[in-house]
C-alpha cells in the first residue's frame, strides 16, 4: 500500500476549505459561494482580504481538493464548486488528525506520571536502603 504524502494547509486555507466543505456537503459535493459568504463565514481572527482568498482558493484547486470555476450572477462574482475526493475527504483527515494530537499529548502525559512514580519509587527504595 502506498502512502500519500498528505498537503499541510495554512489556517487561512483550512479556513476556506471549512467553510466550502460545510456548504458543499450539504448540497451533495457542490455548490455556489460568493466571496461575501465565504467572508462572513470566515473567523473574524483571520485578517484576510480578497487577493489572499483568490490565492487560497486556486492553491485547494491546485492540491485536487476541488474544481473552481469563476462565474458571473448579475455582475456579482461567484464561485462555482465541485468537490473532488480529496476534498470530500477533508473533514475525517481533520478528525484523525486532531485525535492523532490528543493521542500524543495522553501518551506524553502517561509517560511523565510512569516517570515521576518510578522516581518515585527508587527514591522510596534508596531511602529504605539508607536505613
Amino acid at each position: 500500500m502506498q502512502l500519500e504524502k498528505q498537503h499541510v494547509l495554512t489556517k487561512k486555507e483550512k479556513a476556506v476549505m471549512r467553510v466550502v466543505y460545510g456548504e458543499a456537503s450539504r448540497q451533495n459535493g457542490s455548490c455556489l459561494l460568493t466571496p461575501i459568504q465565504l467572508f462572513s463565514q470566515i473567523p473574524l481572527d483571520l485578517d484576510f482580504d480578497e487577493s489572499e482568498l483568490d490565492v487560497a482558493l486556486n492553491n485547494l484547486e491546485i492540491d485536487d481538493y476541488f474544481e473552481l470555476i469563476r462565474s458571473d450572477r448579475k455582475g456579482e462574482l461567484v464561485y462555482c464548486i465541485n468537490m473532488q475526493k480529496k476534498g470530500l475527504q477533508f473533514a475525517r483527515v481533520e478528525r484523525a488528525f486532531k485525535k492523532n494530537i490528543v493521542f500524543k499529548i495522553m501518551l506524553a502525559m502517561m509517560t511523565s506520571a510512569i516517570g515521576a512514580l518510578v522516581a518515585w519509587g527508587i527514591r522510596l527504595l534508596i531511602g529504605l536502603a539508607a536505613k
